[in-house]
């Protein structure tokens, strides 16, 4: 990843890059990697900057080849924004997030190794949040590991629409039930006092004989969470067989909303991806 900027202010790189808000883990990345240019010039963080001076740092990661390249499913890449730090796709339903073995090229993250090839983009791949394999929706890629930790440093409003059995004797609610991992080789989770801490917001949106349509909002990011609540509460997701829902062509379940604030660009970015249902 590189940042370019048109010097405002004269004093040193060091204070510069305080000034403009870079973190102090990103200054001391500067200072490890020691990719400094001025005006197509390499320098030191103790230069002295002038104003009107371009001032370009590069932070630039061995990149991972550990695995595949998918160019034969890169048409089904869906994406809802994009700019130089990051990329955000809607994930179909019945892919993997990231390989596995059962899906060494059949998933996302080599889907999108295939475009960030094609498109030139240098650099690794990172998933700043990911969905089950059955689960459709947003996802939010950082196109570095520094864009990728920056990311942490702010809350992700994260939802999601599910249709769920049964009607809701209240219309909305939070649902605080700590949840724990059944012994392996299960996948399956279940609400343990003992359990991780989990905290899921719902509101229902619209209820008939068929089904309740619900949205969902993550408040913690436990595996299976809104699986897990919902099941226990008597509302499987329809599809979800797993956690004793319905048989269905598919999970109902679908990350459609996604906030943030850009820690580039600094501006909150909000995004949309309502399912075809």
């Amino acid at each position: 990843m590189k940042l370019k900027y048109i010097v405002d202010k004269e004093v040193q790189v060091k204070e510069y890059l305080e000034y403009v808000g870079l973190s102090h883990h990103l200054r001391k990345q500067v200072r490890r990697l020691d990719n400094i240019k001025v005006n197509g010039n390499k320098e030191k963080n103790y230069y002295n900057l002038k104003i009107g001076d371009v001032l370009e740092l590069d932070f630039a990661e061995e990149l991972n080849d550990e695995y595949h390249a998918n160019f034969d499913d890169l048409e089904k890449l869906n994406i809802l924004y994009e700019d130089e730090y990051l990329i955000i796709v809607s994930k179909d339903n019945n892919i993997s997030s990231q390989p596995s073995r059962r899906h060494l090229k059949d998933n996302l993250l080599s889907i999108l190794k295939a475009y960030f090839i094609k498109n030139n983009i240098n650099s690794n791949i990172h998933l700043v949040n990911r969905l089950d394999y059955a689960t459709s929706g947003i996802v939010l890629v950082a196109k570095s590991n520094i864009c990728a930790f920056e990311l942490t440093k702010y809350d992700i409003v994260k939802k999601y629409l599910a249709k769920v059995s049964n009607k809701f004797e209240s219309s909305s609610g939070l649902i605080d039930l700590n949840i724990k991992r059944e012994e392996a080789p299960s996948i399956k989770r279940y609400v343990s006092n003992d359990g991780q801490v989990a905290k899921t917001k719902y509101q229902v949106i619209e209820e008939n004989d068929d089904y309740s349509l619900v949205e969902l909002e993550l408040l913690t990011g436990r595996c299976h969470q809104i699986r897990v609540h919902l099941s226990y509460l008597g509302h499987p997701i329809i599809g979800d067989v797993l956690y004793d829902g319905k048989k269905s062509d598919r999970l109902y379940l679908h990350a459609y909303y996604l906030k943030f604030y850009h820690p580039f660009l600094k501006q909150e970015i909000e995004i949309f991806d309502y399912p075809n249902w």
